[in-house]
């Protein structure tokens, strides 16, 4: 029951948090204030620094194509159908997902795409993807060693993690932040991330790249 009402109050957060969200790529959606830009500048290059790091690395031949969980306002999308690759993007939130088709129907592109509006955690895929990508997901795992398995399950080659660390300024904040918007938060430590990708048998097969807001984190089978 409990975690049935953390996905809720999680699908809940986000869906109002949309617009704001997506204006830390880019904003179209709306304006930053002044005091948002500093903190961008100070404590979210994170954010760019992910996007940038997984269309890197997607950006090859072998990788035809990728699932896109907790897909958000869809600026990685967007990037990856500029690479012309597959693509289908999940979110819990109705409004991540509105935005997201909204810019994908801006474009002009050959490849496929699709938005599934569900609880990764919940849902079963009929196909496996040559990439998956997870940023800004793990913040919000009750279970990361269940996810770790299933994410497994559902790629043939690469996983690409983002991993929100418990230290510092930014961490602190976003603990009170979040509990005062009644979103659940998990934060980690580099021995519990160790723990939960050795507990979820992939730890071998792990590069763990620290990271100013915690860790990145390239999974290959």
């Amino acid at each position: 029951m409990k975690e049935n009402k953390d996905i809720q109050d999680i699908g809940k957060f986000f869906n109002g948090y949309a617009s704001d969200f997506s204006s830390i790529y880019l904003e179209d959606e709306r304006p930053r204030s002044f005091f948002n830009k500093v903190m961008d500048r100070l404590f979210r290059k994170d954010i760019e620094t992910r996007l940038v790091d997984t269309v890197s690395s997607i950006n090859t031949d072998a990788i035809k194509t990728v699932l896109d969980i907790g897909c958000g306002p869809g600026h990685l999308v967007v990037k990856l159908l500029e690479l012309e690759k597959d693509v289908t993007a999940l979110d819990i939130a109705p409004n991540m997902l509105s935005i997201t088709q909204a810019r994908v129907d801006s474009m002009t592109f050959g490849s496929n795409f699709e938005t599934i509006l569900a609880d990764y955690s919940a849902h079963e895929f009929d196909k496996t993807f040559d990439a998956i990508s997870v940023m800004g997901f793990f913040d919000y795992v009750q279970d990361p060693v269940a996810v770790l398995q299933k994410l497994i399950k559902d790629t043939n080659k690469e996983i690409y993690i983002s991993i929100p660390g418990d230290k510092g300024f930014l961490a602190f904040q976003r603990k009170i932040r979040y509990r005062l918007r009644n979103c659940p938060l998990y934060l980690y430590s580099r021995n519990s991330l160790v723990q939960h990708l050795k507990d979820a048998g992939c730890y071998e097969m792990t590069e763990i790249i620290d990271t100013e807001r915690g860790f990145y984190i390239i999974i290959r089978k």
